[in-house]
């Protein structure tokens, strides 16, 4: 598992936290600060900088010791180092993997695919068809609170993600066309977004994960691609209005009201898996803005509350476990 303040980081965090995993081997990164201390006294090992690499001599020991403790080894978007499957299965230690379709290197082994989402669920029926594929929404366990009217905007761009997903540029350049007097609170941890906007509250640093949702009414990510995107869940279980782009799987789960419009589709790679990448126009999403300010959203608030009471911990913890129990 990784151990920073990153998308993997924080679903890693929450399913040791919901009780799911008894023991963690976490892999060091050498970008981002690392907190093992999230996982007790799990060990260190690697560097994530290089995640097709073995394991070097002085690792093996520990990383033996883990597979000792475990009957399934769970692992989230990709194994890390390829050589730990490997070694897992010599032992006869089930390999179960939460993919990112976009993410996860094509092939990969696992006993049990667990799809976040049902585009998830798409590509690995069609690219295992014969394999275990099952789609279980991931838990989110976040204080809600009503929000009535918009006035303040919030977008959390993260590191940006590959390819510019999270549309942090794309909302910088939608702000020039926005007439209303909104307030924008753009978190950033990469400081190569700038904007001389006064309606935008500009915040490059790492903010903690507890204060990510406490501020705002409305949460806009026009993000490109992804079937797993904890960000929305978080702002729709929240309370706040969602305006993302109207894709597949976000028209789903989401109320399609807020959803921004596709502008165009293209195809691209991050490893060896074609998929699709959507693009939205700054101007659709600047007129998204300006329809939702000032508007009631109480209906919607309530919505993500009803959302997140289905899919808590406490409703969705047993249903993990039973399939984790249940790999053949």
């Amino acid at each position: 598992m990784l151990s920073t303040h990153q998308g993997l980081g924080v679903l890693a965090r929450s399913f040791y936290d919901g009780g799911i995993l008894d023991e963690v081997l976490v892999k060091r990164s050498s970008r981002f600060e690392n907190h093992p201390e999230w996982f007790g006294d799990a060990p260190l090992v690697g560097d994530s900088n290089d995640f097709a690499s073995n394991f070097s001599a002085e690792d093996i020991p520990t990383v033996l010791s883990f597979l000792e403790k475990i009957d399934v080894l769970l692992l989230f978007e990709l194994p890390f180092v390829s050589q730990l499957v490997d070694l897992a299965r010599e032992r006869g230690i089930k390999v179960a993997m939460m993919p990112m379709y976009e993410c996860t290197p094509y092939p990969t082994f696992a006993d049990l695919y667990i799809c976040p989402s049902v585009l998830d669920e798409d590509y690995y029926k069609q690219m295992y068809p014969e394999a275990n594929v099952v789609q279980i929404n991931v838990p989110v366990d976040i204080p809600w609170r009503l929000r009535k009217t918009v006035k303040t905007f919030v977008h959390n761009a993260g590191n940006g993600g590959t390819y510019g997903r999270n549309g942090t540029a794309e909302l910088l350049h939608a702000m020039k066309h926005v007439k209303s007097p909104i307030e924008l609170i753009l978190r950033t941890q990469k400081d190569s977004f700038k904007t001389d906007d006064p309606r935008i509250e500009l915040i490059t640093d790492t903010v903690g994960y507890e204060e990510l949702w406490n501020r705002g009414d409305a949460f806009i990510f026009p993000e490109k691609f992804n079937g797993l995107s904890l960000p929305l869940q978080e702002a729709h279980a929240c309370g706040m209005l969602v305006v993302t782009g109207a894709r597949r799987p976000n028209n789903i789960w989401l109320p399609k009201e807020p959803l921004i419009p596709v502008h165009s589709v293209s195809t691209t790679r991050i490893v060896n898996v074609n998929f699709e990448m959507s693009e939205f126009d700054p101007k659709v999403i600047a007129e998204k803005i300006d329809y939702w300010y000032g508007r009631d959203i109480e209906n919607f608030s309530l919505a993500g509350k009803k959302w997140a009471e289905e899919n808590s911990w406490d409703s969705l913890r047993a249903v993990y476990l039973e399939a984790l129990r249940s790999i053949k």
